[in-house]
Order: structure tokens, then sequence, then C-alpha cells
């Protein structure tokens, strides 16, 4: 007990200092982890081989009315070789429904398992089957889809399953029963294919005693009861090997995005000839840029889409997991992608979406684990931390400073240091003495102040002590408190997965908010971190909450820490205050109620330049409130990149600056000019969009869109634009950003579908395909289809560049305010782009900013279209009575790119509101822009302006 002890200080200490990277020997790799090993070597000998071990018996295949989902039976066959004289069966129940509009599937495959007399007593036998209930919004009501199911006539050996055919069957599952298989049309079109390479593999439960006549011959036994890596040899695995594995093969794809979080491409690479992709919360400080190696974060989600179809898979399993993928092409030259699910533990659940865009694919997906939550507008706007900000004083001297210097900020935060000796739900006396008067001065200003608290508590103090007394915490292999080390010491960690500890965490927070809604909460390490743990993390042998191991539930732990944290803040404000949670841990389904970042970064240019696709990437899996520490979490960043990182990071949906406690102090203010002045602009800017912000919020609230949203998946039929990772859209706004990633650069090239585009800053009017005079540039650019296009884009050290898609209307708030709340009586901005047309179309959404009101139809949103270049039109699709909750929603200014306009407004303009008509003056701003000033119209009425 004392070597395991010092050996947790020295692992303290070990996080505290500065390192150079990541200590990649403490994770294992596929070839030590016993299950992905055996899974890979599975896969490899029955492709050889071509056995068939899995199967249905097809008399036995029924359609279940009352659950809407086919039954039947997967026989697993177990024999020696090809000696069927002593064959064994194992059953495994399959299921298989249709969702949502009958172009989503569903299976399951779980075990028939007998009761085992040798498995400790505190463990729940059955395999673990519980990750849809946390994964799902609602896992008791799925909006399941009425099938029909016939046997094949000609090949009776076939069960069809297909939604509604009154022209064309949209969706049809034909499922092959002698050698399990399944084949997916959407369409009429094959584009799916499960276990196409026969890699179904379901270990099924067995004795040490038992295995060798329980092993198929192209299995391996590679550490099927014990564990020989180095850091988890303590693992008593007391069932043995349990893993599952699968095949899907996406038909006539060959770019396939999400599974986030991994420091990678946005498309994900092809793994035949190195690691796997690992599914696997944990805590990795200084990540190693380009691995596949596991994060903080996990969502096994993956979307692929071609010119006309897209599909998407949600691998429901919550243990640890590891993804192979590969990208090849048929006789005919046909792409396809194939990709190998490999999971310790659980069972085969499956859901499959299937549609016309990836987009649309990402609606699906998040109908069913959640759409993501609508923040209050205090958190959209910018946020300013380190580790640490020491008390009072020295927060106060931050917010001083930061109005002095005109930075707008939101949100200050407070890590570790601010508790009384690393107790959690505490205050340290000396540092912070009056908690409620600090809250009461920042209130002034609109601004909330965010405190960390995590699940580990430090043993023997009140909130502990609770947890133990309580059984709320989580139990080692033995059924006894588990104790492990992290920032306080020996440690206990509360265990969310149960009632009685989502309770007990909720009445904490009851007493430390003590009514402040401008107090906000970060759940950090929350995978759960144990510096003394295998791989940073919890043992697999823990119990939880039901008799399951960690083993099982591990990935989906970090999210119940945070949705009990969520809970306890609506049960605490009821419904007054939209609680504002960041956590770094996550799974499918977290989007509902908490944001996330990219964790520990380093303050250098590759970092920077990987925080874009792995937040789009989290973006297309249901995941869009995520950011990067800005300018980079370690070390010290150069005055350039700074202002770089400021002026991507105004893009990220959650918009944080962080350091770590060794680093030079950098706050805005701090810099010498011009660099101040770039900073201050980015941030400024990221305020005068809020208002376009606010409502890609919204959207995504709505229907899951992206509000980083990459280029594909706005222009999916460009499917060049798939390799675009370093630019993105904004949302639904028309604004594509790129921003400068790299060091010294001046100008850029964007890659844009044909079109008519402007430059945001002056309006001038780009059509895609702009000649670019630089040949050694043009031969540098990757091979494009003649519709995709490279736009020149100068962009010294202040100017980001950016551009507004002809077609779009986007409103802006343009007044210096110290915080988004203090803007919310300031009139908007319209700016106007059309098409080639002349037409254009934007909305803008707008509430209180701050309660659940809206969720009660306390909102408004507002539709801005643009026709022939002619008539300017405003109608509120959704209002409100209270107009009180909406702000100032006057509109003072309306700009438009008129450049390209055949006939330009003239001098004066016509209003129409209800039967006023007056007229108003027109004028031109500049080369390519003319402005409307005081039209005396607002956003919550309808109106007409005539040109």
């Amino acid at each position: 007990m004392l070597l395991s002890w010092s050996l947790g200080l020295v692992f303290i200490w070990s996080q505290l200092e500065t390192v150079c990277a990541f200590t990649q020997y403490l994770l294992k790799d596929c070839k030590q982890a016993g299950f992905c090993h055996r899974n890979r070597h599975y896969a490899e000998e029955i492709q050889k081989s071509e056995r068939s071990y899995y199967s249905i018996d097809a008399d036995n295949v029924y359609y279940d009315e009352n659950e809407k989902v086919v039954r039947a039976t997967i026989l697993k066959t177990i024999f020696q070789g090809d000696n069927r004289n002593n064959e064994q069966k194992v059953e495994l129940p399959f299921t298989l429904g249709l969702l949502q509009d009958g172009a989503t599937v569903r299976f399951t495959i779980d075990e028939n398992r007998p009761h085992k007399n040798y498995l400790p007593s505190s463990l729940n036998q059955r395999r673990y089957n519980e990750a849809s209930k946390w994964a799902f919004e609602d896992w008791q009501n799925l909006p399941k889809y009425e099938a029909t199911m016939r046997k094949g006539f000609l090949n009776r050996n076939k069960v069809i399953v297909e939604g509604d055919c009154d022209y064309i069957c949209k969706l049809k599952v034909e499922l092959y029963t002698k050698s399990f298989l399944i084949k997916i049309y959407y369409k009429e079109a094959l584009i799916m294919v499960v276990n196409e390479r026969s890699l179904l593999n379901y270990e099924h439960l067995r004795a040490e005693q038992e295995n060798e006549s329980n092993l198929l011959l192209e299995e391996s036994d590679f550490n099927m009861f014990h564990d020989n890596f180095k850091y988890s040899k303590d693992d008593t695995m007391p069932f043995g090997p349990e893993s599952v594995a699968l095949d899907f093969t996406f038909s006539e794809f060959e770019h396939l995005y999400g599974l986030p979080e991994h420091p990678g491409s946005f498309r994900l690479q092809d793994t035949s000839n190195g690691e796997p992709y690992r599914l696997y919360s944990t805590d990795v400080f200084r990540y190693d840029i380009g691995t596949r190696m596991p994060m903080y974060g996990n969502i096994p989600f993956v979307i692929g889409n071609n010119q006309r179809a897209a599909a998407g898979i949600f691998w429901v399993n919550a243990a640890d997991t590891w993804v192979d993928f590969k990208y090849t092409r048929d006789a005919k030259k046909t792409p396809k992608s194939q990709s190998h699910w490999m999971s310790e533990t659980g069972i085969i659940d499956v859901v499959l979406f299937f549609g016309d865009t990836p987009s649309e694919i990402t609606e699906k997906y998040t109908a069913i684990t959640g759409r993501p939550a609508l923040p209050k507008q205090a958190a959209i706007g910018y946020h300013q931390c380190r580790w640490n900000y020491n008390d009072e004083l020295d927060v106060l001297t931050v917010d001083s400073s930061m109005d002095r210097d005109h930075f707008p900020y939101d949100n200050i935060w407070l890590d570790l240091e601010y508790t009384d000796n690393k107790k959690f739900f505490t205050w340290k006396p000396n540092a912070f003495p009056n908690p409620d008067r600090l809250l009461k001065k920042l209130a002034k200003l609109g601004r909330d102040l965010t405190v960390l608290i995590d699940p580990h508590l430090k043993a023997g103090y009140n909130v502990s002590n609770a947890v133990v007394a309580d059984h709320a915490a989580i139990k080692n292999h033995e059924g006894d408190t588990f104790y492990g080390t992290c920032w306080p010491g020996k440690s206990v960690w509360i265990d969310t997965m149960g009632d009685i500890g989502r309770k007990l965490w909720a009445k904490f927070y009851e007493a430390f908010l003590n009514g402040a809604k401008n107090l906000d909460i970060w759940n950090d390490m929350n995978e759960p971190s144990i510096f003394d743990g295998p791989e940073t993390t919890a043992p697999k042998d823990l119990i939880h909450a039901g008799g399951f191991e960690q083993r099982a539930l591990h990935n989906v732990y970090p999210l119940t820490v945070h949705q009990a944290t969520y809970d306890g803040m609506i049960n605490i404000f009821n419904e007054s205050s939209r609680p504002f949670i960041i956590a770094r841990g996550h799974f499918s389904g977290s989007q509902r109620t908490a944001g996330t970042w990219t964790g520990d970064n380093v303050a250098n240019w590759d970092y920077l330049k990987i925080s874009i696709p792995m937040i789009l990437s989290s973006n297309v899996a249901g995941m869009p409130f995520t950011g990067a520490d800005i300018a980079g979490f370690f070390d010290n960043p150069e005055d350039e990149l700074v202002v770089r990182w400021y002026q991507a990071g105004l893009w990220y949906p959650f918009f944080r600056a962080h350091a770590h406690i060794d680093s030079l102090r950098r706050e805005p203010y701090l810099f010498e000019e011009p660099i101040k002045s770039h900073i201050r602009n980015a941030i400024q800017l990221r305020y005068n969009l809020l208002p376009t912000f606010y409502t890609a919020f919204y959207e995504a609230s709505i229907d899951g869109t992206p509000i980083m949203k990459p280029m594909v998946f706005e222009k999916p039929e460009f499917l060049d634009l798939a390799l675009v990772e370093d630019q993105f859209y904004l949302g639904n706004s028309g604004l594509v950003v790129k921003p400068i990633v790299e060091k010294d650069a001046v100008s850029t090239t964007m890659l844009v579908a044909e079109g008519l585009y402007y430059d945001y800053w002056d309006l001038r009017p780009y059509r895609g395909g702009t000649i670019i005079p630089d040949d050694e540039f043009v031969e540098n650019l990757p091979a494009l289809t003649f519709n995709v296009k490279p736009i020149r884009v100068n962009a010294p050290l202040d100017k980001i560049p950016i551009l507004l898609e002809g077609g779009h209307i986007i409103s802006k708030r343009e007044k210096y305010r110290r915080s988004s709340k203090l803007s919310r009586n300031d009139a908007y901005t319209l700016v106007v782009a059309p098409d080639n047309y002349g037409n254009a179309e934007g909305k803008l959404y707008a509430d209180d900013g701050e309660t659940l009101a809206h969720k009660h139809g306390e909102y408004l949103l507002s539709t801005f279209t643009m026709q022939n270049n002619e008539l300017l039109t405003g109608h509120p699709t959704h209002n409100t009575l209270n107009k009180a909750s909406l702000g100032n929603t006057l509109i003072d200014k309306i700009i438009i790119a008129s450049s390209t306009m055949k006939s330009p407004p003239k001098d004066t303009v016509t209003v129409k509101k209800g039967l006023s008509r007056y007229a108003v003056k027109a004028v031109r701003t500049g080369p390519y822009e003319t402005t409307i000033f005081n039209p005396l119209v607002h956003a919550d009425e309808t109106w007409e302006i005539d040109f």
C-alpha cells in the first residue's frame, strides 16, 4: 500500500511538470490489448479459411407486432477444425427493426448466458446492455416504424424487411440466414453490407478450464483470462473473454468522417497498415498529434457519403473499443469503405442511418441521442481562464483590466486552486472569503464565474464521507469502496451510474451554488482520471451500481457525471436559468447537457492546425459545443501564434483562452501593440457576430446542424470538399472561414463550390474560380473537379480570410459592449449578399438568453428574404407576446452587397409596414456596398423594402 501511495505521488508530480510529449507507453496498443489482438487475428484468419460459424434458423424468424421488430436467434456453432461430430451451439438473440422515417435500422445481438456459480455474487452476470439508456434521449420511447417482413421466394436463405413501398421502397433490408449477412438498399441502391467479410465474432461466456473446447480454429487465446500489460496485470477479468466484433461495408463510398475525439484528420484514415482508432476515455495530457490513441471523449458514430446518398453507423457500446478502416475499390474501380468494430464486452447494438446528405444523417442521429442544448447567450461569448487565478483580487484585477483595454468577455474561470486544499464543493478561505460578493460584482456586468468540480473527492472530508456512508462510491472488485490517487491525493469517486450517487451529487450542488445563477460548472477529469490507475484511468474490474464492471460502461461514465450535474442544477433553478456545464470526458448524448474542449493541447502551430479537424469531427457527431484552449494549454506561444489562434478560436463554438499553471500570464491586455489590437479585433468580431452565432446554436438545438460545419456537409455533391479540413462554414449562415494556421503566412487559397462569394470585410465579389497567376501554386493544388474552385485571399496578420456566400443574409450587432448581456438593447445590422439571381435569405433567433422559457414558445425566429434584387422582406415565422424577453429588435442598418446588381438601390428606397409606407435613404458606402440607414423596421414585425 505504501509503494502504491508513493507511486501515486510521483505521478502527480510528473503531471505538474512540463513534459515534451505524452508518455505513450502508459497506453496499450492493439497488439497489447487482448481483445483487439484477438479480433484482428480472427479477421485475418477467417478470411483465409472462408468458414462461417454464425447462422439463423430461418423457420424461427418472426415479426413481433408489439415491439415492431424482427426476432430470431443467431446460432454460433463451435467445432474443432472440420470435425462436426461434437458441435456446440451458442444462442445469440437477435432483433432488427426500423426507426424514425423507415430509413433507420437498429439491430441487436445479445447472449443467452447460463448462470456461473464461480462468478462473484457482487457481479451482474448478464451482458451490459444499458449504453442506449444513457446515449438515447428517450430510450424507452424510440420512434419505431411499422415494417413488413417476408421470406425470399427464390432464395429461402433470405428474409426481407421493408418500410413503406407505395412507389419505391425507401429502405429494404435483406437478412441472410444460412451465413449471417445483412444487405441494406436505400432507394433501390445497395448502400451497406453488414458482415460482408464474416468478421462477426461473439466471445461467449466460458470458464478458463473450458476454454480449449470453446475456441474456434481461427481464434487466438491471447490474454483471454489474464492481462499481461505492465500497468493492468492486476485486472481480475472475472468473465474471461467476452468481446464482440462486426464489420460494415459502405458501398460506393470513399469518405468517412466522425469518431471523435482524435487528434487527426477530418477524413478518417485507412488503418490497414497501422493502429486502429481507439475509443477509451482516459487522461492524455499533451496528446500526440496524428495518432489514433484514445482521448478524453468518445463518440462511436461514423458518417459517409457519396454524391447520391449518405449513411451512418452508431455503435452503441460503452466498453473499450477499437475500429479499423479500409478504403478499397473493386475490379470496376468502384470505391467502398470498410470498417471493423471491436469492443471488449457488452452487446452488439447498432443503429444505421440512411439519407440523401451527411447533414441528414447527423439530424437523424441527434434525433435519437438528443439535440444539442441551447446554452445561455453568455456561454457563447468569450471565456477567460488559466490554471489558476489566485484569489478574489486576482479575478477582479483581470476583470477590470479587460474592461480598461476594451476586451469584451462573459465568463472568467477558476481552476483547481480555488478550493480549500483540493476539496471540491469548498472555497479556499483566505483566497475567496466571500464567494457571494465576488459573484454579485461579476453579475453587475453580466458576467459569469465558472469553477472546477471533478468526480474524484478527497478522502476524509464531509463530502467524500457522505459518499462512502451512503454507498454512492465506485467499488473495487471485492465490493468495497475504491480508493485511488488524483489531485487531492487519496480519493474516492462518485458513482453517478446509480440513483443514489446522482441524487447525492445534486444535493452537493444545491448547497454550493447557494442560488447564484452566474456560477457555472466545469466537470474536468471525469474520464475518470486516476493517476495510479492503469492507462491513467479506472481499473476495469471496478464495480458500479447494478453490479456492472467498469469494463462494460467505461466510456459512458463521463456522461453520467455531467448529466447528474445538469439534472441537479435544473432542479435547483427550476427553469429560471440554463445550466452551463463544460466536461472533458463525454459520450454520445453528452450534447444534451454539456459542452467540451479538446483537452491539454500545446502552444505550437501544429496544435492550432489540428484543432480545426478535431472540432469539425465533433460537430458532425452531434457534439457542436466544442472548442480548443487558446493559444495552447502547455508552453508559451509566440505573438504571431497568439493572434492567429484567436482568429481561429473566435469561430470555435466554445471560445475560451486557457493556460497551464507554469505558463506565462497571457491575458489579452498584457500584449504590446499591434498584437493587442489584433487580439481585440478577433474577440470583438465574435461579439459583432453573436446574433449569427446564437442563431446557429438555435438551429443546432432544433436539428443537430453543425455550428462549425465541414465544407462537404454544406456542399455534399462536391466530394472534393471532403478533403478540405482547414476551412468551414458557420452553421447555415453562408460565412466561409479559413483561419491562418501556418507561421508567416500572408495569403491563402480558399476552395469553394461554384457560385458567387463576397469578401466579408468589404463585400468585394468573387466568383468561384478566380484566376490565380502563381503557376507554382497552381501546380501544388489538389486535383479538383471543374465545380470546385480556388479563390486567393490576402491574409496579413490583421486579417482573417472570410467569405460570405451569395444567397445569404447575416445579422450583427456592431457596438462594443463589455459582455453579451449588455448588448441586448443594441440594434441589429443586416448584411445582404445576393446570389447570381439576386436572391438571398437568412434567419435571426432571439430569446431572453438565460432561462428555459424558449422551450415554452418565448422566442423570436425571423426570416429575411431578398428577391430578384428588387424586394427585401422581413417576416417573423415565430413570435412571442413577451416582447421584453427579446431585447431590442430594431434593425437600424442594412448593408447590401450591390456591386453585382444590375440595378443597385437608388438614393431612396420605400419601406412598407402594415398600412405605413415611407422613404428612407440608401447611401453608397463603399465601392461594393450600399447601406440603408435607419429603415425603422424591427425583427419581430413584417415589413418590405422596395429598391
